[in-house]
């Protein structure tokens, strides 16, 4: 069974990340929020890169059979979801529920944006079946 160099990687920058963020959590107390914050996103993007963007193109191809957008949309949707949480996690733990709470809500709004074409077009569907 051979393991993906990039998750292996994956997995020793978060190892790296944590032994700097104990090492800055001792040394410099004052600025490891800010630090974290900023290691935070950059190992966000690197996990997008890595891991979520290649195993979203995977799990695409597996539903080839669906309707063309609904796929997409469906599994867009789910890791749209997944990562404002993430991030709406990490906003609240550092002190700012309130913003955390926008940030989310402002991203199943988005979502919910996403899915209005297929959804008119369903209601379309569904009215004219009920009024024949």
């Amino acid at each position: 069974m051979a393991v993906d160099v990039g998750l292996m990687a994956t997995l020793f920058y978060v190892i790296l990340v944590f032994l700097v963020l104990l090492l800055l959590s001792f040394a410099v107390p004052k600025l490891h929020p800010l630090l974290y914050t900023v290691l935070f996103f950059f190992f966000l993007f690197q996990a997008l890169l890595v891991i979520i963007i290649p195993f979203t193109k995977t799990y695409i191809q597996l539903f080839q059979p669906l309707p063309d957008p609904f796929a997409k949309l469906l599994i867009g949707s789910a890791i749209l979801f997944f990562l404002s949480d993430l991030i709406a996690r990490h906003i609240e733990e550092a002190g700012y529920r309130s913003l955390a709470a926008l940030s989310h809500f402002v991203v199943k709004l988005a979502i919910l944006t996403l899915w209005i074409p297929q959804t008119s077009s369903l209601i379309e569907i569904l009215t004219s079946l009920i009024s024949k």
